[in-house]
């Protein structure tokens, strides 16, 4: 009888641990479930994610050809009308771009990292159209040079390169060569507040004899270079 009992207990203990250890399976079953499925929604977020990137390039990609041939159309334009009140369009592009292509680099998402190539990609492309574009009418030969067109295409260079010195100078030159001296000393004060500190390239250039005698182109010396006239303080004479 005493064995009968016993044998019921451990049978009664016996069915009570597998009870247990179910319950515990149904409990962890469906945490599992649930860390499958989270994962599967991850991963399919990541490849959305991925799919909208590499849509993202490609509409980048697709608007950078078509900035090409709209910036090449307005440039044209620009040349055939003689169109100087658009620099200040020619500048806002710039500058936008600029603005954006300087963004420190560190910590930018992946989105906002093409965003910021696709603007530095902009600029290099205004930079090398204008580029183009300039040494075609530059080097035409002297009689069916336009001067005018050279004179714009200087100016952009002098928008979307601020630290291109050798358009300034060009400019000086041509705009004092035609008596624009206004222009001239526009230009000189530009070039000078970019940094340009070689005072024996001014005193030579060409076409500028008359410029370089004006109390303007003085006073520009001696705010940023601190000289006088011909680069020589009063003082000092």
């Amino acid at each position: 009888m005493l064995i009968d009992h016993f044998g019921l207990y451990l049978n009664m203990n016996y069915k009570y641990y597998f009870v247990s250890l179910f319950f515990m399976f149904l409990c962890l079953n469906p945490l599992q479930a649930q860390e499958t499925i989270s994962d599967k929604k991850s991963e399919r977020a990541f490849k959305k994610e991925q799919r909208q990137l590499r849509r993202m390039n490609r509409q980048y990609t697709d608007s950078l050809t078509y900035k090409a041939e709209y910036y090449q159309y307005m440039l044209l334009e620009d040349l055939d009308t003689r169109n100087f009140e658009n620099l200040g369009w020619w500048q806002y592009q710039y500058n936008y771009y600029n603005t954006i292509a300087r963004k420190d680099s560190t910590n930018l998402s992946q989105r906002e990292t093409i965003v910021v190539e696709y603007a530095k990609n902009m600029i290099v492309l205004m930079v090398s159209m204008l580029r183009r574009s300039y040494d075609i009418e530059a080097n035409r030969p002297a009689a069916i040079r336009d001067i005018p067109a050279v004179v714009f295409l200087l100016m952009l260079r002098t928008v979307v390169n601020p630290l291109d010195y050798a358009s300034y100078l060009a400019l000086i030159s041509y705009s004092s060569k035609m008596e624009d001296y206004g222009t001239a000393l526009f230009y000189l004060e530009a070039l000078l507040e970019n940094g340009y500190k070689d005072l024996d390239t001014l005193s030579v250039l060409p076409e500028t004899g008359l410029l370089r005698i004006m109390p303007e182109y003085q006073a520009l010396l001696e705010v940023y270079l601190n000289k006088g006239l011909y680069g020589i303080r009063e003082e000092d004479s």
